[in-house]
């Protein structure tokens, strides 16, 4: 707290110590002293400044300039602002434009007493008075302006008109009181900053601003050109270098003289002050200026639209998380439903007691049956269980407790015969609502998993690249690619380009090399959308270090109206491809439609994110449960294009194989096929591919025709894997001529190489 405090003190003085220089400079904006410093003392109180430290630095600067004569009207007009600020600052009261009437009642003293040394004309007065009255207005727009918004906010245009006037107005007080090339000195320096750190244009308006002072004191517009002409040479060599651009300047001014004669004659005078601007330009280090200049960047950036996406990104999270949690509850509730399914045990139980009351309720010879009572239950319970052993009972079950007792042995064998048919039916479809509450239990289950896995991926606040959004646009620039708008966002593997081009043709080849360059990582354009006849929205987002490539070849059964085998090959998330192969037990429609189907519900969960294992679980399950006999062979490899890896999993499939130019890998596979049983286990295998491995899925239509997976390996090593497509064709070829043409199953192969992209 203190070094703030101490920092704001030095700022303090810093401020008083302008305003008094303010003052001075104010009162000799003409050759000889009047007090036009009455507009920067009204502007000044009326911003907040000290009435009582404001007052004597507006006094002092009279003594300083040697105006004794005017200290009696500049003292009535200081003493009405005192007491009217003290009191304003009393109630906690901001001035606004009443300030017109506050310059007017300071003004009058002087109008009544003038200078006392000089006799001023009394109509010098009065146009003084309406100056000063004016340049109070326009001084305290100015400094409202540089206060409070200063270089965050885009200013009005009577802001922007205020401040050129205060600047003009301070220049040519500078020229009076010190000299012109001081002035003209500091408009170098000023210049140079400007064209340093504001963008392209508003450099040019500067200058000629800064050049109006020295066109009012010498009386010659000639210097509003010849700053001009400074800061039109400055703005075109600042890109190339600050250095360069400075020099220009020197450079240029003894030029203009040489040409023009616009000084007559160029002496050390006239050159000194230009090369004290452009040394000093030159000797500011890089670093704070760059501060500043990104500050400034910053400042401009339109952030709404920036907070807005990351406030969406947030509000997304949320509700993708509440729905998370609707999901789990709903698995939740499913699995708990298990725990109401009727027992073998139970069920025993009811059926004894069921079985005494429709059995025995009505037999005449109860009463007996009564007296023998435990022996009559061991009886029945004995026939219960050989019920639920054998499924069915006849009077050879009938045992020897309850013969020697019951004398309607049929009735009870009948009625335990319906009791056990019944909890057949009960197990059975208690066993398919199970099967369907687990389906959509997991179901629920894995969806939860993937919304809070978007939820997490969503939450993530984007972050921003200002400065290198400036050096992509700079760099599009200059290759000719006229850029409207241009947005990078997220980070490492994420970070991604939006693009606005406003052009007829677009070279994307030349688009993606200067972005994937500036970048320093490859770029590969992912989305492109027309705007209009002329306006482009391009997405850029990283290029995966690998692609791929496919061939397929593939023929149908002889007497088949259509092939049962299908294939997939398609993009899963931003980073992986799923290749597959599904091959529906027989050949003809009715395979087709199972192979198709369980492939088709296979993609669509993988592109949703679920797991492995519930994906192929669930497809398993629904097969499983169908009524018809729906099984299915299923070879699938997911490769990642990022490292360049794969997991294939095989339910029933044959062989598969990894050809590179040190050999040939088999990918086994010893599982059932999908749909035999409710539960089963695929044969699973993680493996590392290298640039320009070949994969190779083949149905047992062609495995079946080589025979052994050795056979296929021989063959293969007879062959080129280079052109996947080619590699396919010739498998199946050489499938057909070992069968004699004969084609005795759906035949299909599937080959994907992986390659390296070029950068």
């Amino acid at each position: 707290m203190l070094l703030k405090r101490k920092n704001y003190d030095y700022l303090s003085v810093l401020r008083y110590i302008f305003l008094f220089f303010v003052f001075a400079v104010f009162n000799n904006l003409e050759g000889e002293v009047y007090p036009y410093s009455f507009a920067p003392l009204v502007a000044s109180l009326g911003l907040g400044a000290s009435p009582i430290i404001t007052t004597i630095l507006f006094m002092a600067s009279f003594l300083v300039t040697g105006s004794f004569g005017l200290l009696a009207s500049a003292g009535i007009g200081a003493g009405v602002n005192v007491i009217t600020f003290l009191i304003y600052k009393r109630f906690k009261i901001k001035p606004k434009y009443e300030l017109i009437l506050f310059a007017f009642a300071t003004i009058i003293g002087y109008v009544a007493l003038g200078n006392t040394t000089i006799n001023t004309p009394f109509l010098k007065r009065i146009f003084l008075s309406v100056t000063v009255i004016i340049l109070s207005l326009v001084l305290f727009v100015a400094g409202k302006t540089i206060s409070e918004k200063g270089l965050k906010i885009k200013l009005g245009k009577e802001e922007y008109s205020a401040v050129a006037i205060s600047v003009v107005a301070f220049g040519l007080g500078v020229c009076n009181l010190i000299l012109p090339e001081v002035w003209k000195g500091v408009s170098v320096l000023i210049l140079l900053l400007c064209c340093y750190l504001f963008r392209t244009g508003i450099t040019t308006l500067i200058s000629a601003t800064l050049g109006i002072s020295l066109a009012l004191y010498y009386g010659d517009i000639n210097y509003i050109a010849i700053f001009l002409a400074w800061g039109i040479c400055a703005e075109c060599l600042m890109p190339l270098s600050r250095y360069v651009s400075a020099l220009a300047i020197a450079v240029l001014d003894f030029v203009l003289e040489l040409v023009f004669g616009i000084y007559g004659g160029y002496s050390l005078i006239t050159a000194l002050p230009i090369f004290c601007g452009v040394v000093i330009f030159c000797l500011i280090p890089t670093k704070p200026i760059k501060r500043l200049k990104e500050k400034l960047y910053t400042f401009r950036e339109k952030q709404l639209s920036r907070q807005s996406i990351n406030r969406n990104r947030v509000m997304l999270a949320n509700k993708l998380y509440d729905l998370s949690g609707v999901f789990t509850e709903m698995a939740s509730a499913f699995n708990a439903f298990k725990k109401n399914t009727l027992t073998e045990d139970k069920a025993k139980i009811i059926m004894e007691k069921n079985v005494k009351n429709s059995a025995c309720h009505n037999c005449n010879n109860k009463e007996k049956c009564k007296l023998k009572q435990e022996s009559v239950a061991v009886g029945i319970n004995k026939m219960i269980d050989i019920g639920f052993a054998k499924g069915k009972l006849s009077l050879i079950d009938l045992p020897k407790e309850l013969g020697e007792i019951c004398i309607h042995p049929n009735e009870i064998i009948y009625g335990l015969n319906k009791l056990l048919a019944e909890y057949r039916n009960y197990l059975m479809q208690n066993k398919n609502l199970s099967v369907g509450r687990q389906l959509i239990a997991d179901e629920a289950s894995g969806i939860a998993e993937v919304l809070r896995s978007l939820a997490l991926e969503s939450g993530a606040l984007l972050k921003y690249h200002s400065r290198l959004e400036r050096i992509v646009s700079e760099n599009l620039l200059k290759k000719g690619f006229p850029v409207s708008e241009l947005l990078i966002y997220g980070e490492n593997e994420s970070l991604s380009v939006g693009i606005i081009l406003t052009a007829k043709e677009l070279p994307l080849e030349l688009l993606e090399r200067t972005i994937s360059s500036t970048l320093s990582f490859p770029m590969t354009i992912s989305e492109r959308v027309t705007i209009s006849q002329d306006k482009f929205y391009i997405h850029l987002k990283q290029a995966l270090d690998y692609s791929a490539v496919f061939g397929l070849a593939k023929v149908k059964k002889d007497g088949s109206q259509i092939s049962g085998d299908t294939h997939s090959v398609t993009k899963i998330g931003n980073d992986k491809l799923l290749v597959a192969l599904s091959d529906g037990m027989g050949s003809g429609v009715k395979a087709e439609t199972v192979a198709s189907t369980s492939l088709s519900l296979i993609e669509s969960f993988y592109k949703a994110g679920l797991s492995s294992t519930l994906i192929l679980n669930t497809v398993n399950k629904l097969l499983a449960v169908n009524t018809e006999d729906s099984f299915t062979a299923l070879d699938i490899g997911v490769i990642d294009l990022k490292d360049c890896s794969a997991d294939f999993i095989k339910y029933g499939a044959p062989y598969g194989f990894i050809i590179n130019e040190n050999g040939i890998k088999i990918v086994e596979g010893n599982s059932l096929p999908l749909g035999i049983l409710d539960e089963l286990k695929p044969a699973v295998c993680t493996t590392k591919l290298e640039d320009g491995d070949m994969v190779l899925l083949v149905t047992d239509g062609i495995s079946d025709a080589f025979g052994s997976s050795g056979d296929i390996i021989d063959y293969l090593r007879t062959v080129p894997a280079k052109n996947p497509q080619t590699l396919a064709d010739d498998i199946l070829k050489k499938a057909l001529s070992l069968s004699g043409g004969a084609r005795n199953d759906d035949m299909t192969a599937l080959a994907v190489r992986v390659f390296k992209r070029v950068a």
